[in-house]
């Protein structure tokens, strides 16, 4: 599902079709939801969507330090992109004294209203920039967990975005990096840095030229006919 895999495939002498991925099927078939701000309240300011990920240890690790930005940006509203799979105290516990919204399995309705965004490193930093949201990738998990993983997944990036354009198109705050001072840096360069923003979302552009349209999973099926009718053939 992403155009790197068919040169690793072929160092093995596996011959691969790129179908797309499919992730502009979903994006192609998302319609905002026209009365999202009314819903949730929101409006009064533009938006920063927070998304701290789906899985708890994610949530726990990344969400507290994301929120000490929040201070420094007070012109902005930001916005916590939750998930029904974990419960609502945990976000509650987590916001302690901030109050601010949580919006719950509507990523897509928060990013198509917000400015820029912090990430959880996933499949949700693509998503973001389909939806042509500038953002700041962000993750941290335990010590042994990281060393292990850099070990063993020798790659130049973590997010998706920065490994199917093979250079740096947004920046990723990992481990160590994930502090205040980094965060606040690296959200204005999106926010009021109107050279930052534009050179992020030019590299957007290019990832989509890069990963092609939708249709991904209709191509699939129809490769997988053509190859079954070669093999009775």
């Amino acid at each position: 599902i992403f155009p790197f895999e068919v040169e690793f495939f072929k160092k093995y002498d596996y011959p691969v079709d790129y179908v797309g991925n499919p992730l502009f099927d979903a994006i192609a078939a998302f319609r905002s939801d026209p009365h999202f701000l009314q819903k949730n309240n929101l409006g009064g300011k533009p938006l920063i969507a927070l998304l701290p990920g789906s899985r708890r240890q994610e949530v726990e690790a990344i969400l507290p330090d994301v929120l000490r930005v929040v201070k420094h940006f007070p012109q902005y509203q930001f916005v916590v992109a939750a998930v029904s799979n974990l419960p609502r105290d945990l976000y509650d516990r987590l916001l302690g004294d901030l109050r601010l919204p949580l919006v719950t399995d509507a990523a897509y309705d928060l990013l198509a209203h917000a400015e820029a965004a912090l990430v959880t490193s996933g499949t949700a930093t693509l998503e973001t920039a389909l939806l042509n949201v500038p953002q700041v990738v962000c993750y941290r998990t335990s010590f042994l967990t990281y060393e292990v993983g850099r070990r063993v997944l020798q790659v130049p990036f973590l997010s998706l975005v920065n490994l199917v354009a093979g250079r740096a198109v947004l920046t990723e705050l990992i481990q160590g990096d994930l502090n205040e001072t980094r965060l606040v840096a690296e959200l204005k360069k999106i926010t009021v840095d109107p050279e930052n923003r534009a050179r992020q979302l030019a590299g957007y552009a290019e990832i989509r030229r890069m990963l092609g349209e939708a249709g991904a999973s209709e191509r699939a099926g129809e490769l997988m006919v053509k190859y079954l009718r070669r093999e009775k053939t």
